[in-house]
């Protein structure tokens, strides 16, 4: 089963409920952001899908496979982009690569030919040979996110993946994305806080409230009704908006 599920899923620390009867259905090749307030559960649910944390309740099958179960064969199948970098700043930027490219198997030649590519895609070919450690915040994003492409995985997982980046590599993120979904068919799962650049990346979105997940729905059928217009285009800030205030109220 070519999906990613979530099946009324709960998650408990102490007394803090993060995730709440959670359901969620993620597609193969799909490019699919969590939005939400911080604290809706959208992390909680990215360590919930590589087995990192076990659920209370409920079912999570990642492509027929259980996390918990089977967590390497999830693991082995992602490329992360967590909110903490994890870079090793005393080295290189091709030592921090390379590094990564052995724990995920690829030959050498392999892996020095797909570093060069990725680092001239985001314009770091010349950083190649500089240690990580006095990066500005944007320039260690790009190495992180370089590394969690590195080996082509089926499913992405990326937390917040615009913060820090330029204009110009956040575009080029973008079409990388379209690249990996529409021509490599991978999975890709975003938490973001940026609603236009979620509008510009994404099939679909699904919006977190208090661990539940209130809304999905693809951008495509979202541009087709007139419900959240602003100025004739769709909105999906206006949409966000209006289901936060609604949420408010109750």
């Amino acid at each position: 089963m070519n999906k990613i599920v979530f099946e009324e899923v709960t998650k408990s620390f102490g007394t803090v409920i993060a995730i709440n009867g959670l359901n969620l259905c993620v597609a193969e090749g799909e490019v699919h952001a969590l939005l939400g307030h911080n604290g809706a559960g959208k992390t909680t649910t990215l360590r919930l899908l590589l087995g990192l944390l076990e659920p209370d309740n409920g079912n999570i099958a990642v492509f027929g496979h259980n996390p918990l179960k089977d967590g390497h064969a999830v693991r082995s199948m992602c490329g992360v982009l967590s909110e903490d970098v994890g870079l090793y700043e005393p080295l290189t930027v091709y030592d921090n690569l390379l590094y990564y490219a052995d724990i995920y198997g690829m030959n050498r030649v392999e892996s020095n030919k797909r570093i060069d590519e990725l680092l001239g895609r985001f314009d770091l070919f010349d950083k190649k040979g500089l240690i990580i450690k006095g990066f500005s915040t944007g320039m260690k994003k790009k190495v992180a996110l370089i590394r969690a492409m590195l080996h082509r995985p089926r499913i992405l997982l990326l937390d917040e993946p615009t913060n820090g980046l330029d204009p110009v590599s956040t575009t080029d993120l973008r079409n990388m994305l379209s690249e990996l979904a529409k021509q490599q068919g991978a999975t890709i799962i975003m938490t973001t806080h940026n609603l236009e650049e979620a509008q510009k990346m994404c099939d679909k979105i699904s919006i977190f409230r208090h661990g539940q997940n209130i809304f999905t729905d693809s951008i495509s059928a979202l541009k087709d009704s007139a419900q959240y217009m602003d100025n004739g285009q769709f909105s999906l800030e206006k949409l966000y908006m209006e289901l936060e205030t609604a949420g408010a109220r109750q």
